[in-house]
């Protein structure tokens, strides 16, 4: 960090102006923020979410992807309001230390994937936006997604080898994993090819296809690599999709989700090379040659997870309601190794709506352990899809309040609620119940102890997620603690007492609005678990401004179970306590656990202490600070005139360039004053744990909505209601077809799921297999279809899963079949036509059964027709030859043709010879029966036409000698026919 902070003070003095209007520089030659990866207006151009939803929709409520996307944050991270204000702030501080708003190019290629590739992130005020852009992160910004580690990742020696296990890949299908994964590889090439550095040379070794630069091991930040071509990439290889597909490994790759969930600031570490000009061809960017873990710290769930015992080697085995008796996952022993082990966990299902598409896990060989990934993406947001429910006409909460608030309209607040795909309310609402459900099983509060004598306090807090606790954004986001001690059923004792009506914590330092503490009550910033910033910039130990922020205040989160502690300070992800790095702050029992073990002491003697564990998305004081800095309020904290040279460093106001998000200072506060009692924006009770005897926080007078703790994780959102504490009761589905719902295990959240009696119907989804029913909770088949050849010219075949139906492929032609061989599928009976004897043949032997020749004449001493026979020459179709092959002598007759292919001079046609009436060509090879491979050659010659001019027909081709070409279609007996009877009529006419 001391390099990162010397190297801003340099860039301040490269970057000052004269005192006046601020210049735009174009992104695409701004060093400040320029990452690797896929670059805008490189001809990739992602396709809109409506054209996957159109298979991906409304199938099934259990898996149904575009439900659970469109209800996830996911689908609305560019109308996430808390989001575009906190935009609206950081170009601002842009402007004010830089001279320019570009620092917005870094938050709008995550939220905006589409727009940012296409090029309307410049200018980076979001002002160019289109339609698709407002739906943030769609289908194609992951499945179009490359992994710029390909080699390493298809040799296993990124994530490991064990293709059986950890990959789930038994490659014994038609298309088996490992020959998917080289297709992939040999794409992923292409893809990385033209990526180049800021100074233009290529960024990949192409002798080895790695990153130039070795110590570039990780793409988080945004850094993202995207495909130009629309073939889809997903984690099966086995699917039967139409459009364009390919396997990729890296979609059930822990490091996939890295490249948004590991957030830097490039700005801070590439200030020192501001005036470093595009295409130099020497220069190479610290952003170039480092992880975006290694510098600017903003976010670190990723780092966090690859510290953990989740992201080492194979993974391990979760704790509460992901321990592996409860949580399934594809992993051996049920453990969690990646992201989306618990973020899009298995289920079972299909991927689409058409009909056979494998039912996962259960009608998948290639896969028989993975489920359908559901596709909700959950994280702990409650807040934000309940404004954005709210404010469509129609939904179950709709409030006519934030409806006007948040349909102003793109032009006042770049923000479309009709655009691309419109809010959807049911979905959103049952990703709420989701994200709240998540909460609820992340942590646990275990071992209360209290000594009446002493007032010792004692508890764990215990982290069941593969990351900190909390995670993710740290700008107002916080969990905290909160004790009440009780003496015969009233609260004696608060610490850290939460103030329903200002919507803060009491006694907050920091905090103008933060009600004071009254008697028996108490502040405890050690059980208010966050991350906070800090900035030399602005001189603040404490700071909201995160593009502003060079390193921070304070980091007390609790560690994932197995945190490495001795590698999170190279990440930026150790302790950090009153500003300074504490890798002691936890001790190793406490890194290798994943909790953190509290001790406290409070009055004596209490009746009971009650324990709660509680979260919120944001806080006043963060909404306070984004009104304050949008509208320029008294309280400041940024300097005019500013370090870049700009008169004034508030301009939201007063400069067109925010025209369409200046709006955003009233809107934010009055969006979160008006839902400040809503689970979100006021805290939602995670884990409760009760010593001794507590009042029912229920019986007061007033305490209806009171947050409240039913006992049972199969409930949510539990409130006070009449005296009693309710909740939302979760309901069981049954895991698949051959078990039933259950019952809900109040202690777990986890539903029974047993399995249906034996015998059970269901389907395997497989239509080759007969009889399924339930065996032992698995669908079993009885048998399997048998193929059967149709005839004697045709294969048994195999059977196709999805129609049931056999292959039946035709048998190679001249395969025996009774009295003939088989041509294209069908029995032809052999021709026996009679030989000539040797003179000049005038209209040919006629031959026997094996066919009529067509166009009637042979040449003199030439080949005969079908069945023709010639004097001296070889046989025609059938026909047996007198005097062996002729060579050059004989001349085709005028108008005459071989049926079978052209008249030879001396020869027989061959495969697929040349066309019949008229043609000629000379120097044939020796005769064959029925047409066969001594014929002339095909190149030129045309079914019943013109001459051969040299060359072998195609195999294809080959119509055995009767003077067609037989298509490739169930009818070609029928064209048979057909050609036989027009080559009969033009005999007769040539006699």
């Amino acid at each position: 960090m001391a390099l990162v902070r010397a190297g801003f003070g340099l860039a301040l003095i490269l970057v000052a102006a004269t005192a006046g209007a601020w210049t735009p520089k174009p992104v695409a030659n701004d060093p400040l923020v320029r990452m690797p990866g896929t670059q805008p207006i490189q001809g990739v151009l992602l396709e809109a979410p409506n054209k996957c939803l159109n298979c991906h929709d409304a199938y099934d409520p259990k898996v149904n992807i575009g439900a659970h996307w469109r209800g996830s944050m996911m689908s609305q991270a560019m109308r996430d309001p808390i989001f575009l204000a906190t935009f609206t702030v950081a170009l601002q501080d842009s402007i004010w230390a830089l001279g320019n708003a570009n620092a917005g190019d870094l938050c709008l290629r995550c939220h905006t994937p589409d727009g940012w590739l296409a090029g309307r992130s410049d200018p980076p005020n979001g002002s160019l936006l289109t339609s698709g852009d407002f739906d943030g992160v769609t289908c194609d910004s992951c499945h179009r997604m490359v992994d710029p580690y390909f080699e390493q990742t298809f040799a296993g020696t990124r994530e490991g080898n064990d293709w059986l296990g950890y990959w789930d890949e038994t490659n014994l299908t038609a298309r088996p994993s490992a020959t998917e994964a080289q297709t992939t590889r040999l794409a992923d090439r292409v893809q990385v090819g033209p990526l180049t550095f800021f100074n233009g040379k290529p960024f990949y070794d192409t002798s080895s296809w790695l990153p130039v630069i070795a110590a570039w091991n990780e793409n988080g930040s945004g850094q993202f690599v995207m495909s130009a071509i629309n073939d889809k990439r997903a984690s099966f290889a086995d699917t039967n999709e139409k459009h364009g597909r390919l396997y990729s490994r890296y979609h059930k790759s822990r490091y996939m989700c890295g490249v948004c969930h590991d957030v830097s600031n490039s700005v801070m570490a590439n200030l020192a090379f501001a005036s470093t000009p595009p295409g130099n061809g020497t220069t190479v960017l610290p952003t170039e040659q480092n992880p975006a873990y290694a510098y600017a710290h903003v976010e670190r769930t990723f780092s966090e997870f690859m510290l953990s015992d989740f992201g080492n080697g194979a993974g391990a085995p979760g704790s509460g309601a992901f321990a592996p008796n409860v949580f399934k996952t594809s992993r051996p022993g049920n453990a969690i190794a990646t992201c989306q082990d618990c973020h899009m966990p298995d289920a079972v299902g299909a991927g689409c709506d058409k009909p056979g598409t494998p039912i996962r896990p259960t009608g998948s060989q290639e896969h028989p352990k993975s489920g359908q990934p559901l596709h909700d993406l959950t994280g702990g947001n409650t807040l934000m899809p309940w404004l954005l429910s709210s404010a469509v006409a129609g939904s179950s909460n709709y409030d006519a309040t934030n409806a006007t608030l948040l349909n102003q309209g793109f032009n006042v607040l770049t923000l479309s609620m009709t655009l691309g795909q419109p809010p959807d309310p049911a979905a959103l609402l049952a990703g709420i119940v989701r994200a709240t459900q998540s909460l609820q099983r992340a942590a646990s509060i275990e071992n209360v102890s209290y000594g009446a004598g002493t007032g010792a306090l004692g508890f764990r807090i215990r982290n069941h997620t593969g990351h900190k606790l909390i995670s993710g954004y740290p700008e107002g986001r916080r969990m905290f603690v909160s004790i009440r001690g009780y003496v015969g059923g009233n609260v004696v004792s608060a610490v850290n007492p939460y103030d329903a009506t200002a919507a803060t914590l009491k006694g907050l330092p920091g905090s103008p609005n933060s009600p004071p503490l009254g008697s028996g009550e108490s502040y405890a910033d050690a059980l208010v678990y966050e991350a906070k910033l800090q900035s030399t910039l602005t001189g603040e130990s404490h700071t909201f401004h995160f593009a502003l922020a060079t390193g921070r205040a304070k980091d007390n989160r609790i560690p994932p179970r197995g945190f490495r502690i001795a590698q999170a300070s190279a990440r930026l992800a150790e302790p950090v306590w009153n500003g300074v790095s504490t890798p002691s702050y936890f001790s190793a029992a406490e890194y290798g656990g994943g909790y953190d073990d509290v001790a406290l002491t409070l009055p004596q003697n209490l009746d009971g202490v009650e324990v709660s564990l509680y979260y919120q998305s944001t806080s006043r004081e963060y909404v306070e600070f984004l009104r304050n800095e949008i509208k320029g309020n008294s309280v400041k904290t940024l300097a005019s005139p500013t370090p870049s040279g700009e008169p004034q460093a508030y301009i939201v106001q007063t400069d067109p360039y925010f025209a369409k998000l200046k709006a955003w200072g009233d809107t934010i506060w009055q969006l979160w004053d008006h839902n400040k009692s809503v689970p979100g924006a006021a805290p939602i009770l995670m884990a409760q744990a009760v010593w001794g005897t507590v009042a029912n926080p229920c019986a007061g007078a007033g305490s209806n909505g009171t947050p409240c703790n039913d006992g049972s994780l199969c409930t949510t959102n539990d409130l006070c209601a009449s005296g009693v504490c309710v909740g939302t009761v979760v309901p069981c589905t049954g895991l698949d077809q051959c078990h039933l719902p259950g019952a809900c295990d109040p202690t777990t959240g986890a539903c029974s799921n047993p399995a249906k009696a034996n015998g059970t119907a269901c389907s395997d989804n497989d239509a080759c297999t007969l009889t399924d029913t339930c065996q032992s909770g698995a669908c079993v088949s009885a048998g399997n279809v048998t193929c059967v050849a149709l005839d004697q010219c045709h294969l048994a075949g195999v059977c196709d899963p999805a129609t049931g139906l056999c292959s039946n492929p035709a048998k190679p032609d001249g395969s025996a079949c009774g009295g003939g061989s088989c041509v294209a599928g069908i029995c032809v009976a052999t021709d026996a036509g009679s030989g000539g004897s040797g003179g000049t043949g005038a209209s040919g032997g006629t031959g026997a059964s094996g066919g009529t020749g067509a166009s009637g004449g042979a040449s003199s001493g030439g080949a005969a027709g079908s069945g023709g026979a010639s004097s001296g020459g070889a046989a025609g179709s059938g026909g047996a030859s007198t005097g062996g092959a002729a060579g050059s002598v004989g001349v085709a007759g005028s108008g005459g043709a071989a049926g079978g292919g052209g008249a030879s001079s001396g020869g027989a046609a061959g495969s697929g010879g040349t066309a019949g009436s008229g043609g000629a060509s000379t120097g044939g090879a020796g005769g064959a029966p029925s047409g066969g491979n001594g014929g002339t050659a095909a190149t030129g010659g045309a079914p019943d036409g013109g001459p051969s001019t040299g060359g072998q027909a195609p195999a294809s081709g080959d119509d055995g000698g009767c003077g067609c070409r037989m298509r490739p279609t169930p009818r070609s007996d029928a064209w048979l026919l057909l050609a036989m009877a027009l080559g009969l009529g033009l005999r007769r006419r040539t006699r």
